[in-house]
């Protein structure tokens, strides 16, 4: 099989999902980031997908017990989400390699 039709078939969710992930850990300052969230443009301090966005990219600093304080659930969303690209990769494998 060349290489463009490995490229096509490969899975579109995995390539959002990784990206995100990429993103959070490394390009956002939890801190300072620009936000759209109408929760945080309406001046609300707590919105839930901000504090697992914020969470997540605590991550990359290390920074567990900070990560688990801004969203409980951050570090089990980081996992599931590490672990849905890696199924969807090695299914992406397995179904290449019997074609």
């Amino acid at each position: 099989m060349n290489l463009k039709r490995k490229i096509k078939l490969f899975p579109l969710e995995a390539i959002i999902w990784i990206s995100g992930l990429v993103y959070l850990l490394f390009f956002v300052n939890p801190s300072t980031h620009f936000s759209i969230c109408p929760f945080s443009n309406f001046g609300f301090e707590y919105c839930p997908g901000c504090g697992l966005g914020r969470s997540i990219s605590l991550l990359s600093d290390l920074k567990f017990w900070e990560s688990i304080r801004t969203h409980p659930l951050g570090i089990i969303a980081f996992i599931l989400l590490l672990y849905r690209s890696i199924s969807i990769i090695l299914i992406y494998r397995r179904r290449i390699t019997n074609i």
